[in-house]
Parts: structure tokens; C-alpha cells; sequence
């Protein structure tokens, strides 16, 4: 039977309200699964699954990564559950696992229940865990899988912070001084009725120019930016700007790096799992991110369906590097295709941080640069209009 959400209030022992959210099969299901974990139900409404994270990466990672080691010890699934949220931002995440575990729900079922935490390869892995009983390299593989993400994540950012600072800091500048600064020096310079060189009235045009149309520009970017963020919140909309991040300069090759690690370390782990090559094939495509990316890897997944060796299949899509391709097909070759894509997934994950590196060196000076080329056309343009003040005075 499939199961509901349903969005719970409560009570616990000490009478402390608690809100969240319960997959079971039925609202009864829902009630006793409450019931037996010491709280008493006050509210069950039906809801639907939360399309946005509950919980922050890195929390949902440590946690993933608590949950191993207490599963590697043991512990009972749903105390583990329990106890491997922690105190930070998961911890209502993984109280609601428990009380789904609880309900009758397999732990993969529940956790592809909230598809804005976990994707469809990591209740993947607990899928060939559970049925492989080996939920402790499961939720291993899901922690490395979170770890690397955040890793990525925390890579690009570090790598476009400074030069994200000094773009806006030279922005703000440059609007105080065209809006406020130049206007008034050009009245006066006006007003002294001295001739104006070629130089000075095209600085002048210019600022103006900037004046009447910097702020519909702006607009343009800010709601170009707004657009990206708000297609990002749909799963088909992420994929269509991350196809666009992939052309990039510089940032889209970071990023299809970090795309190859995810893929291939996730088959990897499936593969260790238990799971089927074109299972595994299949469900590690979405963590591609880019749609032209996912359908490739969806269309060589149909290939091994068909017959075909995954390396040819791989390879006749012309969209993955020879490089992934070439681990494959020496892991066919040899037998050992599960500890070869997950060598290639440490392989693409050393390269994605040799890039973040290259672009955090060069990112920084250029940005540098580029502030130091405004300031100092802004002081020759400045002094090109004080020398025709000093003129018109003599």
C-alpha cells in the first residue's frame, strides 16, 4: 500500500508541543506510530511531501555520517534515526524518519518521501542496503555522497567570495559617484562657461548615459537572478540553469567535476550494494544535475537494457569524458567496475578541487584588477575635468 503524508502536531511527556510531518499508510497507522514513540496526537492533517530541504547540507550530511557509525555499532534503526539527527537543523528530519520506521515504512520508502532532502540515488542505496541487510555501508556511501556535495558547494562559494565583494563594493562606488558626485562637479564646471575638452563631455555623456539607463539594467539583473532562484526551487528548473552553469568559463568545468564525482561515486556504492548496473545507472542520474547530463546518462543506462557494455554505452552518448569512460570500461574489463567507479569518483572529486583552487587564484587578482582599472580611469577622468576647471580660471 502506498503511503500518506500527513502533517502531525503533539504532545509529548513533559507536555512540550511538537510539530512535523509522518509517512504511513493510513492515518490510523499514522496515530499509532505517534502513540508507541510517547507522544500524544493532537492534529493529523494529510500534507504533501516538502519539495524544499528541511534541513541544511552539512547537518544532513553529519548526521547521514552519525547514522552509519550507530548502524556499524548496532543500534536499533529507529533509535539510531533518532540520535543521528543531532541538535542542529536534521534533527526534526530524522524524528520524522523514525516515526515513519515506526509507522511500517522501509527506511528507503520514507526517506524518498522527502525529496527535497534526500535524492533518488541516496534512498537508492538504502533500498540495496535494505536489501542486502547492510544499512550501515548504506548510509557509509549516503554520508560520502552529502559530504562531497557540501565539499563542492563550499568550494565554489569560497572561490567567488572575494571577487563577489569587490564587484559589488566597485558597483556601489561607481553609483555614488556618477549619481551624486559627478552631477554636481559638472554644474559647476558648467557654470564657469570655460570650453570643455573632447575627454570631459565624453565622461560626462557617459554618466548620464549610466544615470538614465544603469537602473533599468539593474533591474533587468536583479530579475534575471530572481528567475534563476525561483526555477531552481523546480526540479526540471534546477536542471535547466545547471545546463546553462555548465558553459561557463572556468566555473562550468568546476561544476561538471563535481556533477562526474557525484555520478560515479553513487554508482559505485549501488553497485557495492547489490544493485543492478542499469539500476544503478539509472537512479545515480539525477544527481548529474544538468538535464542534457541526466538524459545521457539515462539513454547509456537503456543501452546496458539493450545489450550494449556501459562503456560503449557511455561513450556513444558524446557527452561524458573519455576519462570516466576509460575507468569503465578497464572495470569491465577486469571485473572490479563497483571500486573503479568509485576510484573515478575520488579521481573527479581531486579534480574539481584543483579547479576551485585555479579559479580562487585567479578570480581574486582579476577582480582586484578590475577595481584598480575603474579607480584609476575615474581619477584620470577627475582630473581631466579639474584641469579644464583650472583652465577656464586663467
Amino acid at each position: 500500500m502506498s503511503a500518506a503524508i500527513f502533517r502531525y502536531s503533539a504532545t509529548d511527556a513533559a507536555g512540550t508541543a511538537r510539530r512535523g510531518v509522518i509517512s504511513a499508510a493510513t492515518e490510523a497507522d499514522a496515530a499509532e506510530a505517534l502513540t508507541r514513540a510517547g507522544l500524544t496526537p493532537l492534529a493529523l492533517k494529510p500534507g504533501g511531501a516538502p519539495r524544499k530541504a528541511r534541513a541544511k547540507l552539512d547537518h544532513r550530511a553529519a548526521a547521514m555520517r552519525r547514522l552509519a557509525s550507530l548502524l556499524e555499532a548496532k543500534a536499533p534503526l529507529d533509535r539510531a534515526l533518532k540520535l543521528a539527527g543531532g541538535s542542529e537543523s536534521a534533527a526534526p528530519l530524522f524524528t520524522d524518519l523514525s516515526l515513519s520506521i515506526a509507522a511500517g515504512r522501509p527506511l528507503s520508502a520514507a526517506m524518498a518521501d522527502w525529496p527535497g532532502d534526500f535524492s533518488e540515488a541516496e534512498a537508492a542505496l538504502f533500498t540495496a542496503g535494505e536489501a542486502t541487510g547492510a544499512l550501515d555501508r548504506a548510509a557509509d556511501a549516503a554520508a560520502t555522497l552529502l559530504e562531497r556535495k557540501s565539499a563542492g558547494r563550499r568550494a565554489i562559494s569560497s572561490a567567488l567570495a572575494y571577487p563577489s565583494f569587490i564587484i559589488v563594493a566597485a558597483l556601489m562606488a561607481l553609483a555614488v559617484f556618477i549619481g551624486f558626485a559627478q552631477p554636481r562637479f559638472e554644474e559647476v564646471l558648467r557654470g564657469t562657461g570655460a570650453a570643455v575638452s573632447p575627454t570631459t563631455e565624453w565622461f560626462f555623456a557617459a554618466s548620464a548615459g549610466m544615470r538614465e539607463w544603469g537602473g533599468l539594467v539593474l533591474i533587468v539583473l536583479v530579475a534575471l537572478g530572481l528567475i534563476a532562484v525561483l526555477m531552481s526551487l523546480r526540479p526540471s528548473g534546477k536542471r535547466a540553469v545547471a545546463d546553462v552553469a555548465l558553459k561557463l568559463p572556468l566555473i562550468g568545468p568546476l561544476l561538471a567535476n563535481r556533477a562526474y564525482e557525484s555520478f560515479a561515486g553513487a554508482m559505485g556504492a549501488m553497485l557495492t550494494g547489490g544493485a543492478t548496473l542499469p539500476d544503478a545507472a539509472r537512479m545515480s542520474a539525477p544527481l548529474l544535475g544538468a538535464a542534457r547530463l541526466e538524459q545521457a546518462a539515462r539513454a547509456a543506462a537503456a543501452g546496458v537494457d539493450r545489450g550494449e557494455a556501459y562503456s560503449h554505452a557511455l561513450r556513444s552518448t558524446g557527452v561524458f569524458p573519455e576519462t570516466l569512460v576509460a575507468f569503465v570500461e578497464i572495470g569491465e574489463e577486469t571485473g572490479a567496475l563497483a571500486p573503479l567507479l568509485t576510484r573515478a569518483g575520488a579521481h573527479f572529486g581531486q579534480e574539481a578541487e584543483t579547479r576551485a583552487k585555479r579559479l580562487s587564484a585567479v578570480a581574486a587578482p582579476a577582480a582586484t584588477a578590475v577595481l584598480g582599472l575603474l579607480i584609476g580611469v575615474g581619477a584620470y577622468l577627475m582630473m581631466t575635468a579639474v584641469l579644464d576647471v583650472y583652465d577656464a580660471a586663467l
